[in-house]
């Protein structure tokens, strides 16, 4: 199903805007519809805009839904509103998304994934945070994915550092260990790198460093997510996935009991209403690197 044709008119902040199709299908095995998708992002706004301040937004846009065509868009659309923020690096003019209106605005022009940059538009050279990105190959699952980041954050507790998980929303997990604003990517791709290579140590079965795909097996330790150029999606961002899950913050202690699945468009605001924002600490826990400098081939 292509179709939608219910429109509206609506305030937010104090802006206009045309909302259209607001039936249109999402999610059509779901019967989620762009409406249902708006109303999570304005339940969602004052949770979400924190940690999307002020960072160059890469989008994917589904203008039929999830099971139709789908774009990714990194330069702000001709004909935006005079009142959207952007920023300008390296020949793209990318969206800042600073506010709910422009939130709105960009899920009604069809985004469903939201990856922000790594650096805020204020520091372009340096690194809010290291990631830690585990991806695991089939057959392994979100399972090995859990086993390995237990593993990683040992690690982390043995370097000083802690570290804050997420679901990507698909099979991955995230892990985020907020930073000081003096770090390099140079600096953070050497972190991640230097964990991933204790962590196929620690499990030379279980993970895995190599790049080409068609060679891997097990879970992909990318340590080259920490690049200026790379995102990952971001926290609280929707999948295109059948349960329209969403990626979603967690506890170190409910990781081995939660399944990606479970938090999705529709679970996801009741979640937080009664958890709170579980990413929040990446906001304000900002880490020295400055004693595993030798670690890092600083000294």
């Amino acid at each position: 199903m292509k179709g939608g044709t219910l429109v509206t008119i609506v305030e937010v902040e104090g802006r206009i805007l045309r909302l259209t199709n607001l039936d249109k299908p999402m999610w059509p095995e779901l019967n989620l519809t762009k409406g249902e998708l708006l109303h999570y992002f304005a339940q969602m706004a004052s949770v979400v805009l924190p940690h999307w301040q002020d960072r160059p937004m890469t989008v994917v846009r589904y203008p039929h839904g999830v099971e139709g065509p789908f774009f990714y868009q990194k330069n702000c659309p001709s004909g935006s509103p005079e009142w959207i923020h952007t920023f300008s690096t390296g020949g793209t003019n990318y969206v800042l998304v600073n506010d709910e209106s422009t939130l709105i605005w960009m899920v009604n022009q069809g985004v469903i994934e939201f990856h922000p940059a790594e650096f805020s538009a204020g520091r372009p050279e340096r690194a809010s945070y290291a990631v830690i990105d585990l991806d695991p190959t089939h057959p392994f699952g979100f399972e090995a994915a859990v086993e390995v980041a237990l593993q990683c954050r040992e690690i982390l507790l043995e370097l000083g550092l802690r570290g804050y998980p997420k679901t990507s929303g698909a099979t991955g997990v995230h892990i985020y260990i907020p930073l000081e604003p003096q770090y390099t990517f140079d600096v953070t791709l050497a972190l991640a790198k230097a964990v991933g290579v204790m962590l196929a140590k620690a499990a030379p079965g279980l993970v895995t460093l190599e790049r080409l795909v068609k060679r891997r097996q097990g879970v992909y330790v990318d340590y080259l997510q920490n690049a200026s150029s790379r995102t990952l999606v971001g926290v609280y961002s929707p999948r295109p996935t059948p349960s329209a899950s969403v990626s979603t913050p967690v506890t170190w202690e409910e990781l081995t009991r939660v399944h990606p699945d479970e938090f999705t468009v529709r679970t996801l605001p009741q979640r937080v209403n009664a958890v709170g924002d579980l990413f929040a600490p990446v906001l304000t826990d900002r880490q020295s690197l400055d004693h595993l400098a030798s670690l890092l081939g600083r000294s």
